[in-house]
């Protein structure tokens, strides 16, 4: 048993482990792995913690663990213990025959009603006497000609004809334009618009000044809260407001969110493409 307790001895040294590590990474107490060094196997409880014990150690200092179970059966003339047989292979099982189906006596009935249609279809197309129509008759309607229809007269300019639906107008679009922009005035391209409509509707007092098509629509003064004024123009609308987070900017309908963003004074630009 010398020579198995001075492998176990001589492999943790060379791992350089203490009995402490061990038990932190095998948690076996300290003790028991003292027992199993000093070969002092009595102290544990029983063969299967003995042989557990070893296996673990020898993993821990990088021994195989088979072969220190080995050592420890030859050394105590233990007989090794027998590997369970293989069990032969099972044999496939034979698919299961299927039987074979003849067609039923409906079947046969429903081809033999399909036979008689066709033949009977076949006979009355062949033999079954048709009417001759007379060349000489007259085949004229009793009610007499028909009169002819008068032509529908178109609608009116500008209405619809019936059963025609106007195509939906293009929503307005409100494009900030990059190039055109400065620090101090925001550029806009108004898309399917037929003019400018402004709306503004003051939330705090602003001071406001509007030109539309380049002349002089609003004169340079303070709205007060609540007060409304409006707009229109051709092409271009210019707008320089105080205090731009006081107001509520609409054009043809669309609200101008960029002029709540100003928080000083700004000008904005709307032009008609």
């Amino acid at each position: 048993m010398k020579e198995l307790l001075d492998l176990l001895r001589q492999a943790r040294r060379e791992k350089q482990i203490s009995l402490r590590e061990i038990s932190e990474q095998t948690k076996i107490q300290v003790h028991y792995l003292e027992s199993l060094e000093a070969g002092d196997f009595d102290k544990f409880p029983g063969e299967v913690y003995l042989k557990g014990a070893l296996r673990n150690y020898a993993e821990t200092v990088g021994l195989d663990p088979k072969e220190v179970l080995s050592l420890y059966r030859s050394l105590k003339n233990e007989a090794p213990p027998e590997e369970p047989e293989a069990a032969p292979p099972k044999e496939a099982a034979a698919p299961p025959v299927r039987k074979e189906r003849r067609p039923s006596f409906i079947y046969g009935l429903i081809v033999l009603v399909l036979l008689l249609v066709a033949g009977g279809y076949w006979f009355v197309e062949q033999y079954w006497p048709k009417p001759v129509l007379d060349p000489s008759a007259n085949h004229e309607d009793p009610s007499g000609p028909a009169e002819p229809l008068e032509p529908a007269e178109p609608g009116e300019p500008g209405e619809e004809a019936p059963g025609e639906t106007k195509p939906p107008e293009p929503p307005v679009e409100l494009i900030v334009s990059t190039t055109e922009s400065t620090a101090g005035e925001t550029v806009f391209s108004v898309r399917n618009v037929e003019q400018l409509e402004m709306e503004l509707s003051c939330l705090e007092r602003c001071w406001i000044a509007i030109q539309a098509d380049g002349k002089e629509e609003f004169p340079p003064r303070n709205l007060q809260q609540d007060e409304k004024i409006t707009a229109t123009a051709v092409d271009r609308i210019w707008i320089r407001l105080g205090h731009p987070g006081g107001v509520e900017l609409k054009i043809n309908g669309e609200a101008v969110a960029e002029v709540s963003r100003q928080k000083t004074a700004h000008n904005f630009l709307f032009i008609r493409e």
